[in-house]
């Protein structure tokens, strides 16, 4: 319902543009990339830090970072956690998809851009 209600706010027609990626490229040292393949600290720390406003941004110079998808609920519960109402412990546990653990890719330069075949 949500996609419809901005359909009709914007009224606008809605495009999907495709693209493929050689995942081997993540691994393979040409570009400078963070990959993680689970929830842990590490992953959870640099939501953190990549939500916070006093932190210049973008807060890291990787060119890709590929990682699970944090909950839709992250900036209510970093602020819970900012506030310190929640520990660490339960923000990472917090952070976790609730239907299950689902990936992103964040392409952030101009050269991981470059990397992306228009289907």
């Amino acid at each position: 319902m949500g996609e419809q209600r901005t359909l009709i706010e914007q009224e606008g027609t809605p495009t999907i543009t495709r693209f493929s990626f050689d995942e081997s490229l993540l691994h393979n040292g040409e570009l400078k990339t963070k990959v993680w393949n689970d929830y842990c600290e590490e992953w959870a720390q640099f939501i953190v830090k990549n939500r916070d406003m006093r932190v210049p941004q973008p807060c890291h110079d990787f060119d890709i970072v590929y990682g699970p998808i944090a909950d839709d609920g992250v900036t209510f519960l970093l602020r819970r956690y900012k506030a310190g109402t929640i520990s660490f412990k339960e923000l990472l546990q917090e952070l976790r998809y609730p239907r299950g653990i689902t990936f992103q890719y964040y392409f952030g330069t101009q050269r991981a851009l470059s990397t992306l075949k228009r289907l």
